[in-house]
């Protein structure tokens, strides 16, 4: 027996709609799930791409052979015999060096003056000027005497390297400087050129400048 139509509208009257209407998403969640889901796509590609890496360089080094061992013994003709200690590089080719002039970071010898000394024979008197644009120098002086010892051109390092951390060997130029002194020659050797040279402690030279030492006058 079928219902009353009274009662059936009456039933689907009180039955609650089947279509529901959600708040639309706020901007900022959207924006954050957004990025969650570029940065979750970005460290998949990362993490394939690493692994790709990982598989080609796992591939490369199974193809590679392994190389071969090395015998145990050489026959003694095939031994590879000592090198020979370098030779001594000609002093003469080192002219130009001594008559360079270097200036780095603002540090500059102005003037250099080296003459014989005419009451000591063997000894020359020099004097220079340092001006200093750039940062502190902290450092040695030394020289380099470019001459002749028993008519074989040679060059001499003026104090030896064992002797620079005295005193007056080191050098603290702010802004300007000015020094003289005298200089004894070992015997036999003729100057014929003197450079000064500022190194620095890293053993750097920053700053240098060469002379020609005027000959003997003949009476």
């Amino acid at each position: 027996m079928g219902m009353p139509f009274s009662i059936g509208r009456t039933l689907f009257a009180q039955m609650p709609p089947s279509i529901v209407i959600n708040e639309p998403l706020p901007r900022w969640k959207a924006i954050v799930w957004s990025g969650f889901r570029v940065v979750g796509v970005a460290l998949v590609c990362a993490a394939l791409f690493y692994a790709g890496i990982l598989f080609e360089r796992y591939r490369q080094r199974g193809a590679d052979p392994a190389p071969a061992s090395a015998p145990a013994s050489e026959p003694v003709s095939a031994q590879k015999t000592p090198a020979a200690p370098p030779e001594r590089s000609n002093p003469a080719a080192a002219k130009p060096d001594v008559m360079e002039v270097r200036k780095l970071e603002g540090l500059d010898v102005q003037a250099l003056s080296v003459v014989r000394d005419s009451a000591v024979p063997g000894q020359l008197q020099y004097e220079f000027t340092i001006s200093n644009e750039g940062r502190l120098y902290e450092g040695t002086l030394e020289f380099l005497i470019q001459g002749s010892l028993d008519g074989r051109p040679t060059a001499w390092e003026y104090p030896p390297s064992g002797q620079r951390s005295a005193g007056r060997f080191q050098m603290r130029v702010g802004r300007y400087m000015k020094s003289e002194g005298k200089i004894q020659l070992p015997t036999g050797l003729v100057p014929e050129a003197v450079s000064i040279r500022l190194r620095e402690p890293s053993g750097n030279i920053r700053a240098s400048r060469g002379v020609r030492v005027p000959p003997v006058e003949q009476n």
